[in-house]
This record gives C-alpha cells, sequence and structure tokens, in this order.
C-alpha cells in the first residue's frame, strides 16, 4: 500500500526524470558492505560492528563512516581499501528481482533515468556492469563527483544539471533518511523505499504503479 505523507500528488505531466538510489533499491547490497566494512575494521585495527549498528548508518557517507568508526585513519584510505578489496564480496550482491523491468518500462515512457549513490564511483560502475545496468542511465553520479555526499543535495543537483532537468521536474527514490533528507533538500520529489517520505512503496512494481496511475 501506498503510503502518503502529505496530501500532494505526483503531478506526472511535470516528471521528466527519475532517480534512483543504487544500494538497497536496484541491488541488495548490505551484506556485502557489513562484510566489506568488518573486514576494513579489522584490517586498521578496530573491532567489528554488529549488524544492528551497522544498519543504523546505512547508507551514509564513508567521510562519516571513518568519523564516526575509524577515528585515526584517513579517508583516502579507507576509500583505497574499500575499493581494492570490494570486488570480492561481488558475489553477496543480489539484484532486485524487478529492476531491470522498472528501468526498460521507465525508458519506454520516456523518461530521463539517473543513478545517485554515496558509493564511490569506481564499485558503482563494477556493479551496474556486472548487472548490465550501466546503459539505462544517463547520469551516474556518486561521491566521488561531489564535494557533499549525501545528505547534502549536491548529489541530486549534479544529475539533474546532467539530465538537464530542474529539482522538481524529477523523482527521486531512496531508501534510507539520508536519501529522504538529500531529496528534500534539493527540491525533488520523495518517494522513499521501505522508509518513510513524503510517499513510500514497498518493492518497484508499487512504485511503477504509482508513476502510471496518479
Amino acid at each position: 500500500m501506498t503510503v502518503l505523507k502529505s496530501k500532494k500528488k505526483i503531478d506526472l505531466e511535470n516528471i521528466k526524470a527519475i532517480l534512483f538510489d543504487l544500494d538497497g533499491v536496484l541491488i541488495d547490497s548490505l551484506y556485502a558492505w557489513f562484510s566489506l566494512f568488518n573486514a576494513t575494521l579489522i584490517h586498521f585495527g578496530y573491532k567489528p560492528i554488529t549488524e544492528e549498528v551497522f544498519r543504523r548508518h546505512w547508507g551514509q557517507s564513508t567521510e562519516e563512516d571513518v568519523r564516526i568508526f575509524m577515528p585515526g585513519t584517513t579517508l583516502d584510505e579507507v576509500r583505497d581499501y574499500f575499493l581494492n578489496h570490494y570486488v570480492k564480496y561481488l558475489s553477496y550482491l543480489k539484484l532486485n528481482p524487478h529492476a531491470r523491468k522498472i528501468l526498460e518500462e521507465l525508458t519506454n515512457l520516456g523518461l530521463k533515468l539517473g543513478c545517485v549513490t554515496n558509493s564511490h564511483r569506481d564499485i558503482v560502475k563494477k556493479i551496474l556492469k556486472k548487472h548490465d545496468f550501466i546503459n539505462f542511465f544517463q547520469a551516474i553520479v556518486t561521491a566521488d563527483d561531489v564535494t557533499n555526499p549525501k545528505p547534502a543535495p549536491d548529489i541530486l543537483f549534479e544529475a539533474c544539471k546532467i539530465l538537464n532537468v530542474v529539482p522538481g521536474e524529477a523523482i527521486f527514490l531512496g531508501d534510507t533518511q539520508t536519501d529522504t533528507e538529500a531529496g528534500e533538500r534539493a527540491g525533488c520529489f520523495i518517494v522513499g523505499y521501505r522508509t518513510d517520505a513524503r510517499m513510500r512503496v514497498e518493492d518497484l512494481q508499487e512504485f511503477y504503479r504509482l508513476l502510471t496511475t496518479s
């Protein structure tokens, strides 16, 4: 069931682009990142964390990861470890079973598509290429492409600039409060994927119905 957080509906006549978060929406990568994150902690001499703790911080930037969990290491050190070791955990990734179909259908509707994520560009490219998704997106913007990652709105602003739309002409589908905050600050129409936002959906099929029946 779609949960309305306000009475405002999506004005589809003015929507030109759909922006997707990657991790947690198109790809279930939580266990890949949980495993890599604990390996990173151990590598730099810190104790591993529980899944519960990891979930509470899921979706935040690497800068925040370093500040909270690895003080004394540098952002570059942690980023390099992620980039050099993520490939070991690709087998942990689970593709959202409805992802390809919805990307195809939205493309057929003539909508511009963007992927906006706090993950790092090299990792994002590996994931998108692995699942043959990269050609669906006219804009791919990562934490490495902006000064301030989500919850700052910079990633969304940059994606809209590339797609030649204003934020109010874009829907952003994200799965964390970090996404919701970034989308609100950017001025996009926010739809929460299994998280509360202006509207909430529980799966990609419901999101597609929301777009085609509003």
